[in-house]
């Protein structure tokens, strides 16, 4: 980058008047322009149809923006510098003013501005000018040559001589414009001001040229209680970062903006395909979800969205934001709800759900989590039919932690789904691996979490995990619980059509706990059903229990499927399941949960035998 150097005005003189006026000199090694400032906004750039034209191959086409405010206070006005245009297109080597890199700035008299090469520029604030101003749409710049007085040897310029009369026109400091009315102080993104324009802009040239946008909120949970516990030194931090984050985040032409304490507003101007709104979504959440070192603490944060997209959702600035905030509320809701419905024993405080998320996270990071593996096995032929993947936390200080205990927490924080992904992605690989040494071939069962089932890029997650592991679809099988699938039953029905259409086997998983599936059993394209564990151990018990089970068996095979019973855990269990003619079973009778290299002796040791030889 080229050193900076300064504009100089040859012969100017300056007559005091009422009027205020305003000019900005650009000049470069060969041309000076000089303008006078009258309209509201004017473009800058090396494109012709700017309205300030900057001769450098250095320079953006639309490097920057002049934007004209009022300041009601004293009816005076002032001029705004932006880097790029007001579609949330940056300049690809910034602006500075008075050698400090800037995103937005309000000109004062005197100013230097550098567009990051070797075109400069000085703006004025005064009263009328006496001399005949240069209108840059009406002639050519003025054209240096090596001879003029203005420029030596090393093409740097001179200091500015012209006289002021600098006292008579200073301003009270009350009276002027004040940077954080379009800048946010803390995090130097725009502000709810700033962003709006952009806005209004951006709705216009999407009206214009049948376009659609959109506007994306987000919000950082349980904010208050972290200013609240770790001060609000901290919480500012956490802020910057986040702003940062989604700064890094965003497409050229996107812009994000400080919206309230806790809050940010994100305008994506171009929008050229239907699934722009959720990939984006998808990269600022994994973005932000990473881990932030907070005093020598990691903290995860959670987040809560809304979005709005033009035309579909309002033509208007106030309906779309309106739109945006809703869903956000709508959002938080949902995650109140379902706080609310959880059966845990665990503080419900944010801070202590903070707490368990990154204490989830680490365990992640630090490999903590690992895979056990639990035999299905045919009850007739004694062969094993699959293995059903099931994760266990090896803490550091409390030792194996069963997933009963971890896994509704990390629902209720999210957690469950990067965790969900680790096990899926995990599993398949496994399955991949004892294929590779020869074993038999066989399902390979994972769980499905009802918020994986709600995420909209879950059938990409599978699709790319398929295609790393190298695992061929009908080896795996995806299990999901009753619950979740009449939570939402249109949802999972369509999700649930897709997995199938890829080759993914789906079963129902905890069959018996609710009974009202069974009436939509038929639709749904499962090729399992698994009686829940519950109804296993009371079925010597309870004489109501055998007709449960009965009747799932029976509806089970009139649907052709795979009929398994969990939780197998005695001889008689075992009986009065094979007299009702259920397929196959799992449970500790026949193998308990096994780690990898169990499970690979296990698989290699008892492929083909007959039961009686597992239970012996």
């Amino acid at each position: 980058m080229c050193h900076i150097y300064y504009p100089n005005i040859m012969n100017t003189h300056i007559n005091y008047s009422h009027e205020n006026r305003h000019l900005i000199v650009i000049e470069d090694q060969k041309y000076r322009q000089t303008i006078s400032l009258e309209d509201e906004t004017y473009s800058i750039g090396r494109n012709t149809n700017n309205s300030i034209i900057i001769r450098s191959q250095q320079a953006s086409r639309r490097h920057g923006t002049l934007m004209r405010r009022k300041n009601h206070r004293n009816n005076t006005y002032s001029y705004w510098i932006i880097d790029g245009d007001l579609d949330g297109n940056k300049s690809r080597n910034g602006i500075y003013v008075n050698g400090e890199k800037c995103l937005i700035k309000e000109l004062k008299n005197g100013d230097l501005i550098n567009f990051g090469c070797e075109v400069n520029a000085t703006y004025y604030a005064s009263h009328e000018w006496s001399n005949t101003v240069t209108d840059i749409t009406k002639t050519k710049p003025h054209k240096l040559t090596n001879n003029s007085p203005e420029v030596h040897s090393q093409y740097s310029l001179s200091q500015p001589h012209i006289d002021f009369n600098y006292d008579s026109q200073v301003l009270n400091p009350k009276d002027t414009l004040k940077a954080q009315e379009y800048q946010d102080a803390l995090t130097k993104l725009p502000n709810k001001i700033l962003l709006k324009e952009y806005l209004l802009n951006s709705l216009k040239n999407a009206k214009q040229y049948h376009t659609s946008m959109g506007v994306l909120l987000l919000d950082i949970n349980h904010f208050k209680t972290i200013n609240k516990n770790w001060g609000y030194p901290v919480g500012d931090k956490i802020l910057v970062e986040v702003a940062q984050r989604l700064k890094s985040s965003l497409r050229d032409s996107d812009i994000v903006a400080r919206w309230g304490d806790d809050e940010f507003i994100i305008l994506l101007p171009k929008m050229s395909h239907g699934d722009d709104i959720e990939k984006i979504t998808q990269r600022i959440l994994k973005n932000v979800s990473k881990s932030l070192e907070i005093s020598k603490t990691l903290l995860y944060l959670e987040y809560s969205l809304g979005c709005a997209i033009y035309p579909q959702d309002g033509e208007s600035s106030n309906i779309l934001l309106r739109k945006a905030e809703m869903e956000l509320l709508n959002h938080k809701k949902e995650m109140i709800s379902s706080d609310q419905k959880s059966n845990l024993t665990i503080d419900l405080k944010a801070s202590k759900l903070l707490k368990a998320k990154t204490a989830l996270q680490q365990a992640l990071n630090q490999q903590e989590l690992e895979l056990y593996y639990q035999p299905q096995i045919k009850i007739k032929t004694g062969e094993i039919s699959g293995v059903e993947a099931l994760v266990r936390w090896n803490h550091p200080e409390l030792g194996q932690i069963n997933p009963q205990k971890f896994i509704p927490v990390a629902e209720q924080t999210d957690s469950i789904l990067i965790i969900g992904e680790w096990i899926l992605k995990e599993a398949c690989r496994q399955n991949k691996a004892w294929q590779d040494m020869g074993l038999p071939s066989f399902i390979m069962s994972v769980n499905l979490s009802p918020l994986q089932l709600k995420d909209p890029n879950f059938i990409n997650i599978v699709k790319q995990i398929l295609r790393e592991t190298k695992l061929e679809p009908h080896w795996l099988e995806l299990e999901i619980t009753e619950k979740a699938i009449l939570a939402n039953s249109e949802l999972a029905y369509q999700v649930l059509q897709d997995l199938r259409q890829l080759g993914v086997h789906l079963s129902m998983d905890d069959f018996g706990t609710g009974y009202s599936c069974i009436n939509h059993l038929p639709k749904f394209p499962f090729g399992t059903l698994k009686i829940a564990q519950s109804c296993v151990q009371t079925l010597t018990e309870k004489p109501e229990t055998v007709a449960i089970i009965s009747a799932a068996v029976a509806l089970g095979n009139s649907l052709d499927l795979r009929v398994i019973a969990e939780g197998v855990e005695t001889h008689k269990q075992l009986d009065v399941l094979q007299n009702l003619d259920c397929q196959e079973a799992q449970g500790y009778l026949l193998s308990q949960p096994l780690n990898c290299i169990e499970a690979t002796r296990f698989l290699d040791l008892y492929q083909g035998s007959k039961i009686s030889a597992l239970l012996g």
